[in-house]
């Protein structure tokens, strides 16, 4: 008997995770910034920081994550650039027909598609009681998905499922809950259903 891993479905091409973020009022020197100051918004996400937790359903695939991005906006009478780091979440799910739970998922590294910024977006105040200006901040990420299945093959070249009943439809919905983040950030891959090639479980 020989051991290989199967591929179920094949792989997936240029999946998209859409990461938003709206940025509430700029201040300098306590002065309340309008749409109207600002000249440009530049934003470098940071890939190499990013963290993220995906997992297999029956059919699907769901990626939940944060990118860290530095944001710079340039602002009239303002001699230097105002810099704000932050984190910009984003999360999707893909149908993926014939993903099993314990399906193994693979995961390339994400690479950034496209940024949109928008300013003037009305957004709820710290306080919650007033609408201000904000700016939008939208980052398309890309990556390929493969899920993989390991199976048996005998002399004859059949091959069988070393689970059983991996695919067998389930009579209440799934809850999954991922690690609390650290810090305020999700807790770094560690090879285990992350998307990098770890088993799901």
């Amino acid at each position: 008997m020989g051991f290989l891993h199967d591929t179920y479905p094949p792989p997936k091409t240029h999946i998209q995770y859409i990461s938003i973020k709206t940025v509430e009022k700029l201040t300098y020197n306590n002065k309340i910034l309008t749409i109207a100051d600002i000249i440009s918004i530049n934003v470098v996400p940071d890939l190499n920081g990013i963290t993220q937790n995906a997992r297999i359903i029956q059919d699907k695939v769901v990626n939940i994550g944060l990118i860290p991005a530095t944001i710079t906006v340039t602002v009239l009478g303002v001699d230097l650039p105002l810099t704000l780091t932050t984190s910009l979440p984003f999360q999707e799910h893909t149908d993926c027909p014939g993903a099993c739970p314990e399906d193994r998922l693979h995961e390339t590294p994400l690479e950034v598609e496209g940024i949109f910024t928008q300013p003037g977006v009305p957004v709820l105040g710290v306080a919650g009681l007033e609408l201000v200006e904000g700016i939008l901040v939208k980052v398309i990420l890309r990556t390929t998905l493969t899920v993989t299945r390991p199976i048996v093959v005998d002399k004859e070249g059949h091959k069988c499922d070393l689970v059983q009943h991996r695919c067998q439809p389930f009579t209440t919905p799934p809850t999954v809950t991922f690690p609390a983040p650290p810090n305020g950030f999700p807790a770094p891959p560690n090879g285990n259903g992350n998307g990098v090639g770890g088993p799901t479980p």
